[in-house]
């Protein structure tokens, strides 16, 4: 049972977050077209200047041209506008259209930050945290993470909460840490839900077990499409934790989750279908070959009706 827990935990928390760009509106809605831009950006306007950046760098009206996104970037940034301060930052974060420089990263990213930007607020949260361009610094990474959050930033939601679970830099608080990891999952985040589900399927200090509740939460993320999410509803099934134990739905989701990449699906599904033996711990017998082909139909059924989510 331990390995089974210890499985969840990696599960749920691996995995890095990258710098995010400050797309804004949607090029049609940015009060620009591309010669007014064009004839703006040469006057000097830098929200012009941006525009014209995201043009390049998305080929929208003109040829897809980094070093020339870079161009009109970097004259928007020079000028102090925060959005592109922060994508300057994310350029070089990511190495797009000039060197990898993760020291000029925080700088741009810095100077975003100063004017409230909540993605270059994020980002240097990442930069604290990662040890990107500066030192690791848990509590800068904190207080980042936190003023982004409250600018309802997604990513710097379930950034916050994560800091919550595992007490990087502050003391763990699971209340606090379901606080936002519920935020970040209203606002759409599928691996905040995984999240949530972990906690209540493990417990600890002001969040009791609730494993019905657990299920729950994994189910909306498993039909929205997350691997990690299908996995673990059909362990929830296998073992009937929180919902009735049910080998063949077990087995759906196994199938499922396998097909989007979440590798130990796999091995479970050789013991389900009794053709070797990996972990030795199943709650049931082996499936029979028409157990096996119900949970493939209803995989089947399921991929065809949800297909929108993949």
């Amino acid at each position: 049972m331990f390995k089974y827990f210890r499985m969840i935990k990696l599960m749920v928390v691996s995995g890095a977050l990258l710098a995010s760009f400050s797309p804004g509106k949607s090029l049609r809605a940015d009060d620009f077209t591309l010669e007014s831009a064009q004839a703006a950006a040469a006057k000097g306007d830098a929200r012009a200047q941006f525009y014209l950046s995201r043009c390049y760098a998305h080929g929208a009206g003109v040829a897809q041209d980094y070093a020339k996104a870079v161009e009109y970037l970097r004259q928007s940034a020079e000028q102090g506008y925060a959005r592109a301060e922060n994508n300057l930052g994310a350029y070089y974060a990511n190495g797009i259209g000039l060197p990898q420089n993760y020291e000029e990263s925080v700088k741009w990213f810095r100077k975003a930050a100063e004017q409230g930007d909540a993605l270059a607020e994020f980002s240097l949260g990442q930069a604290y945290q990662n040890a990107q361009g500066v030192l690791a610094n848990p509590s800068e990474a904190f207080y980042w993470y936190q003023k982004a959050a409250e600018q309802n930033q997604t990513n710097a939601m379930f950034a916050l909460a994560d800091l919550y679970l595992g007490g990087r830099g502050i003391a763990i608080n699971l209340p606090k840490a379901v606080q936002w990891f519920e935020k970040a999952a209203a606002q759409g985040s599928l691996e905040a839900l995984n999240s949530l589900a972990y906690i209540y399927e493990s417990g600890g200090s002001g969040v009791p077990k609730d494993f019905a509740r657990a299920a729950g939460y994994y189910r909306q993320a498993a039909e929205r499409g997350l691997a990690k999410s299908q996995f673990n509803l059909a362990r929830v099934y296998l073992y009937g934790q929180g919902v009735d134990s049910d080998p063949v739905e077990a087995c759906k989701w196994f199938y499922i989750a396998s097909r989007n990449g979440e590798g130990v699906s796999r091995h479970y599904l050789e013991e389900l279908e009794g053709k070797m033996v990996v972990y030795g711990d199943l709650p049931c017998k082996p499936l029979t070959s028409g157990q096996i082909d119900e949970a493939v139909r209803r995989a089947t059924e399921f991929e065809k009706n949800h297909a929108h989510t993949h």
